[in-house]
């Protein structure tokens, strides 16, 4: 996945740098209909083998399985509390329900775990691939 960042700061010489990217989403970019994600920035280091300056705008690719982190937040929870509706088939309407919430807790249990984890371990990397 690639975005367009502005690179803010230059650390020593390890081929890191410093960009401002802005949060990108699935609703089309229509932020003046719903405003939810409208001036959020991300701050986030970046490797790099091209010379830059403070203010140069780039493009970033972010790499480490994006889109699979993406699934298991989003679909995991909700597969789950399917899950657990649909295997409660025998009980209660509510009992039902009870059990797709915590099936959907469950995901979202996961779903964080699983952030930390890979928030520890900087599984999801950036790289500089060109300057705009």
């Amino acid at each position: 996945m690639t975005q367009i960042g502005t690179v803010t700061a230059l650390p020593g010489g390890d081929g890191q740098v410093e960009l401002t990217v802005r949060r990108q989403s699935a609703c089309g970019h229509d932020c003046a209909g719903c405003g939810g994600c409208a001036g959020q920035e991300l701050v986030i280091r970046a490797g790099t083998d091209i010379p830059l300056a403070l203010g140069d705008r780039v493009e970033v690719y972010s790499g480490g399985g994006v889109l699979g982190i993406a699934a298991l937040v989003y679909l995991g929870p909700v597969a789950l509390f399917l899950l657990g509706y649909l295997l409660s088939a025998g009980a209660a309407e509510a009992a039902r329900y009870l059990w797709g919430g915590a099936g959907f807790a469950l995901g979202l249990a996961g779903a964080a775990v699983c952030d930390r984890r890979l928030r520890k371990r900087r599984a999801v990397t950036y790289r500089v691939t060109r300057k705009l």
